[in-house]
Order: C-alpha cells, then sequence, then structure tokens
C-alpha cells in the first residue's frame, strides 16, 4: 500500500490565514484538478492505477480516502487503510501506482489532486469498481 501521510500547516495573523504543506516536494507533478462530489452522490471510487500516483490536498471540509493494494485481489491480505483529510488541518496523502482508493465527502467538501502524468500518458491504467464492491 505505501500510502503516505505528509504533514503541513497553517500560521494566521492579522491578513489572514495561510495553509501550507511544506514537506510535500511537488517535482513529479505533472498536472491537478479538484474533486467536489456531489451532494446526491457523496462517493467517487473505487479507482485503481498501477502506474499513475496521486497526491491528495483538502481544499474545504473534510474528505475522507480508503486505500487498498490492488495485489489484494491477487493474494495480498486486503487491509484498508482510511484516511481523514481536512482543510483546518492541512496534510497531503500521496496514493502510489498499485492501489485502489475511495473518496468519500459530505457537504461542501473539496480535494485537490495532483498526478505525476498527463492525461493519455498511461494507457490502459485506469481501473473502476463499483463502491460497493470489494476492491
Amino acid at each position: 500500500m505505501d500510502a503516505e501521510l505528509i504533514d503541513g500547516g497553517t500560521h494566521a495573523d492579522a491578513r489572514g490565514v495561510l495553509r501550507f504543506c511544506n514537506g510535500f516536494d511537488m517535482g513529479e507533478v505533472r498536472r491537478f484538478y479538484t474533486i467536489a462530489n456531489s451532494v446526491e452522490q457523496p462517493v467517487r471510487g473505487w479507482i485503481g492505477h498501477r502506474r499513475e500516483t496521486k497526491w491528495f490536498f483538502p481544499l474545504k471540509g473534510v474528505t475522507r480516502i480508503v486505500v487498498e493494494s490492488m495485489a489484494a485481489g491477487e493474494g495480498a491480505d486486503g487491509v484498508r487503510q482510511a484516511y481523514l483529510l481536512d482543510a483546518q488541518a492541512p496534510q497531503v496523502l500521496k496514493v502510489p501506482g498499485g492501489n485502489w482508493f475511495c473518496i468519500e465527502q459530505d457537504g461542501d467538501a473539496e480535494v485537490q489532486v495532483f498526478s505525476n502524468c498527463r492525461v493519455g500518458e498511461f494507457p490502459n491504467d485506469d481501473f473502476r469498481k463499483d463502491y460497493h464492491e470489494e476492491a
């Protein structure tokens, strides 16, 4: 699985609030986008990539991301790890290739996603399962 949380922080003064994650090395990032799930469908997943790495940073609210190794379907233990990303306590979650992930959001949560590849760069590296299926 090897998912990793990178701690960030906040600084507040008369000018406002600064949220940061200085330990996040963006050298591998090739693109980014944001996800804000709808109220009607607050869960997005399961999504898997064998090669593509994703990093998640909370912009607003709380986002729960569940991660499981894709090897679980190939005889590994199938252990899932859940991570809560809260915009008020900034962290970056790194999910390397070889993992399934599921994104759960309530209300008006939004998360920024960074990727180590451009769209279409890793053909045949996008796997999906229904949320109710086992990853």
